[in-house]
């Protein structure tokens, strides 16, 4: 299973960002391997296009802190969904999420989305994932 990780570190140590959008990295775990890769999203700006290059590679979960509308909108699919995991490291909300001690969301836990005066308002980046 590939899962993504909101967070404020680069290390499965880290802690989960407060706000899954805000993350200053996005970790992407390959729970058969064992392996992650980091994604960093200092200096992006608010975009979903990097959200929707995660699922394009077969993102089943994603682990938040705290998720708005917009991304949820987009990660909460019939294929991927997003799980709350509050006060611990990425490490620690891999291990619940496989031990299916996380429940996925079934509505965003934030009531606005940040940075969006209208909804396709960042079209000018571009995200590639490798």
């Amino acid at each position: 299973m590939l899962v993504i990780i909101g967070s404020d570190g680069n290390s499965l140590e880290s802690t989960i960002a407060k706000r899954f959008g805000q993350a200053n990295f996005y970790l992407l775990y390959d729970s058969e391997t064992n392996s992650f890769k980091v994604f960093d999203n200092k200096g992006e700006g608010h975009n979903h296009k990097i959200l929707e290059g995660f699922l394009g590679k077969g993102v089943e979960a994603f682990i938040v802190g705290n998720i708005g509308p917009h991304a949820f909108e987009i990660i909460n699919t019939s294929k991927s969904k997003a799980y709350l995991a509050r006060k611990m490291n990425v490490s620690d909300s891999i291990k619940k999420l496989l031990n299916e001690e996380l429940e996925p969301l079934t509505k965003p836990t934030i009531n606005k989305s940040l940075g969006h005066k209208h909804r396709h308002e960042n079209r000018g980046h571009n995200h590639h994932i490798q």
